[in-house]
C-alpha cells in the first residue's frame, strides 16, 4: 500500500502547521500568557516581595517605567534587525541560487523559533510597559514581570547571535544541496507491493481535476476503498508533482461511474511546486540549482557537479524501491509514479543544462553507472542506461574538442559496458 498516502484534510493540517507563521503565532500567544501570569503574580505579592529584597530589585515606579520603555525598544530593534538581515541575505542568495530555496530557508525550525521568540519578547515587553504605573510603589510596579522580562532579553540576545550564524550557514549552497539530496534519498512516500502490469487503457468515465495547480498529494488508501465499494477499477494518469488544469483528466474508471467528484476530492492541489510533492520536488529542485549554476551568468560547474552527486545518490536509493507501473490492491492502476516517471523529466532537464559542460555530463554518467546493479529490476536498469546514453550523445554532440568527446565515450563504455556514443552527424 502507499506508505505516504494522505487525505486532503491531513494535507491541509500539515500545510497549516508547516506555515511560516504557525509556530511564531503560537509562541506569541504563549508569551502573552506568561506575561499575564507574571502580572498576576505581582498583584498577588511578588512585586512587594521583590521590593523587600533591596537593590537592584527595589525599583520605584518611574524607574520601572524607564526600564520597560528601554526593553520595548530593545525588542523592537532585535525584531527589526533580524527581519532586515534575513530579507537582505535571502534576496541576494535567491538571485544567485534559486527562488525556490527560499521556502526551505524560511521553513527551517531555527528561523521559525527565532521569529517566534522575537515576536513573543516584543509582545511581552509592550504588555509590561502598559501595566507599569510610574506613580505606584506597590504591586503596580510589576517588578516580577520586569525581572523575568530582563532575564528573557538576555537569553534572547544570546539566541539571536546563534540565529544569525545559522542564517549565514543556511544559504551555503553546498549545505542546501546536501540536505535536499539526503531528503530525496530517504523519502519513501510512494508505493510498495505494486503488482507490475501494462497500462489497462480503460475507456470508462473520466474523473477530472477540479482546479488548476500542482498535485501535492493523493489519498490512495481512500481511492482503493472507494473503488472496492463501487465495484470498480481505476487508472491514474496524473501523479504527484504533475501540473494540471481545471477540467483536465486525472484518470478513468473501468466502466461508467458517477463517483468522479468523490474521486477528485481525494487529490490535494498546490499553487506552486513545494516540498509536499516529495521526491518529485527534491529531484527537480536539484536540477534547477544545477541549471542555474551552469548558466552563462553564473558558470559554476562545481556546484553543478555537487548537484549531480546528490541526484545520483537519490536515484540509486529510489531505484531499489520496487515501484513499477502496476496495480495497487488490484483496484488502482498507478503508472505516473514509476521510477521513470519520477526521474525522467529531471534527467532530461539536467542533460540539457549540462550539454556544454563535459565534466558535469561525465560525472552524471559515472554516477548512473555506479547506481546500476544486478539487484535492480530490468526496468530501472533500462532507465539508467537510457539516461546515460542520452547524456553522452548530447554532450558529445556539443563538445568543442575531440579530447572531450573521447573522454565522454570512455566513461560511458566504462559505466555501461557495450554502450557507445552516437556518431556525429556530418556538417552540412
Amino acid at each position: 500500500m502507499a506508505r505516504g498516502s494522505f487525505s486532503p484534510w491531513r494535507w491541509l493540517a500539515s500545510l497549516t502547521w508547516g506555515s511560516f507563521w504557525a509556530l511564531p503565532t503560537l509562541l506569541l500567544m504563549a508569551s502573552i500568557l506568561v506575561a499575564g501570569l507574571f502580572l498576576w503574580a505581582d498583584a498577588e505579592g511578588l512585586s512587594v516581595w521583590l521590593y523587600a529584597q533591596g537593590w537592584p530589585l527595589a525599583m520605584a515606579g518611574g524607574t520601572a517605567q524607564e526600564l520597560a520603555s528601554v526593553l520595548v525598544g530593545v525588542h523592537a530593534a532585535f525584531l527589526t534587525l533580524y527581519f532586515s538581515i534575513t530579507l537582505l541575505v535571502l534576496t541576494l542568495a535567491a538571485s544567485n541560487l534559486g527562488v525556490r530555496l527560499i521556502d526551505r530557508w524560511i521553513a527551517k525550525d531555527m528561523t521559525r523559533w527565532t521569529l517566534g521568540f522575537l515576536l513573543g519578547g516584543f509582545g511581552w515587553a509592550v504588555l509590561v510597559l502598559w501595566a507599569v504605573d510610574p506613580d505606584a510603589t506597590g504591586p503596580e510596579v510589576a517588578r516580577g514581570s520586569l525581572t523575568a522580562l530582563l532575564g528573557y532579553t538576555l537569553f534572547l540576545t544570546a539566541w539571536l547571535a546563534g540565529a544569525l550564524h545559522d542564517l549565514g550557514r543556511t544559504i551555503h549552497i553546498d549545505i542546501d544541496i546536501a540536505e535536499i539530496g539526503t531528503e530525496g534519498k530517504e523519502r519513501q512516500d510512494y508505493f510498495q507491493n505494486v503488482a507490475p502490469a501494462s497500462h489497462p487503457g480503460f475507456d470508462g468515465t473520466v474523473f477530472c481535476a477540479p482546479k488548476d495547480g500542482y498535485i501535492e498529494g493523493v489519498d490512495f488508501r481512500a481511492l482503493v476503498k472507494l473503488a472496492e465499494k463501487a465495484g470498480q477499477r481505476m487508472q491514474l494518469d496524473m501523479g504527484v508533482g504533475r501540473y494540471v488544469m481545471a477540467g483536465e483528466p486525472l484518470g478513468r474508471f473501468e466502466t461508467a461511474s458517477d463517483q468522479g467528484e468523490a474521486v477528485a476530492k481525494l487529490f490535494s492541489f498546490g499553487r506552486f511546486r513545494a516540498g509536499a510533492q516529495g521526491v518529485v520536488f527534491d529531484a527537480r529542485l536539484l536540477v534547477e540549482v544545477a541549471a542555474r549554476a551552469l548558466s552563462p551568468a553564473i558558470n559554476d560547474f562545481y556546484t553543478g557537479i555537487a548537484c549531480c552527486d546528490r541526484l545520483g545518490t537519490m536515484i540509486a536509493a529510489q531505484a531499489r524501491l520496487a515501484r513499477p507501473p502496476g496495480w495497487l490492491a488490484d483496484r488502482l492502476y498507478i503508472g505516473d509514479h514509476s521510477f521513470e516517471g519520477l526521474f525522467g523529466g529531471p534527467m532530461a532537464g539536467l542533460r540539457q543544462a549540462a550539454a556544454d559542460y563535459p565534466s558535469v555530463s561525465i560525472r552524471m554518467i559515472d554516477l548512473l553507472g555506479r547506481a546500476d546493479g544486478d539487484d535492480l529490476a530490468t526496468e530501472e536498469r533500462r532507465c539508467l542506461r537510457t539516461w546515460a546514453q542520452q547524456l553522452a550523445d548530447h554532450a558529445a554532440m556539443r563538445a568543442q574538442v575531440e579530447t572531450d568527446r573521447r573522454d565522454i565515450a570512455r566513461r560511458l563504455a566504462k559505466a555501461f559496458p557495450g554502450a557507445s556514443v552516437a556518431e556525429r552527424a556530418p556538417s552540412p
